[in-house]
């Protein structure tokens, strides 16, 4: 069901399995934290998140992917739309959210552009939604940069989970 995609330099599939421990690492490390809450979560935490992953595609038709990197088959993150009913005040919620997180090993090479772009494109022709969001801490420029070059314009600032986050929107090409 999660369709199978290539750039240059990764692959995007599902999810399986023995990517738990590389996902776990990966929102457990420091690198990752602060660009989110900051706050440690717990195993059970992150393996609910994860199984959110499989949830998303059976119900909604779109989730997360899985990156692998294609030069050394790592585990490189994890990027795409989810339906995670956020409580924040926006009047865009229930729209498509796009999301990214890359693996604090491989920051700095571009995969989260090169991932976002291609999710992107698969969004504009199989997404029923006029428009995707995104929320980013003020403090993640590597982030901003990302949504500014797939297009997303800042509309504003909004309080989730006692953090102001920056949220962002994009409307599909006609």
């Amino acid at each position: 069901m999660v369709p199978l995609m290539e750039t240059e330099r990764l692959t995007l599939r599902d999810h399986r399995l023995e990517d738990f421990p590389a996902h776990a690492a990966m929102w457990s490390d420091e690198r990752t934290l602060r660009h989110f809450s900051g706050t440690r979560r717990s195993e059970e935490e992150i393996w609910l998140r994860f199984l959110r992953n499989q949830g998303q595609w059976q119900l909604m038709g779109s989730g997360m992917w899985a990156l692998e990197d294609k030069a050394s088959g790592a585990y490189a993150g994890t990027v795409g739309f989810i339906h995670a009913k956020r409580v924040m005040d926006i009047p865009f919620r229930d729209e498509p959210e796009i999301g990214w997180v890359i693996a604090p090993d491989f920051h700095g090479k571009g995969f989260a552009r090169e991932a976002v772009a291609e999710i992107l494109s698969w969004g504009d022709v199989h997404l029923e939604a006029s428009q995707s969001w995104c929320m980013i801490n003020p403090a993640n420029l590597a982030s901003r940069k990302v949504a500014a070059a797939a297009g997303y314009r800042e509309v504003g600032r909004a309080l989730y989970k006692d953090a102001v986050m920056l949220t962002f929107l994009r409307s599909r090409p006609s």
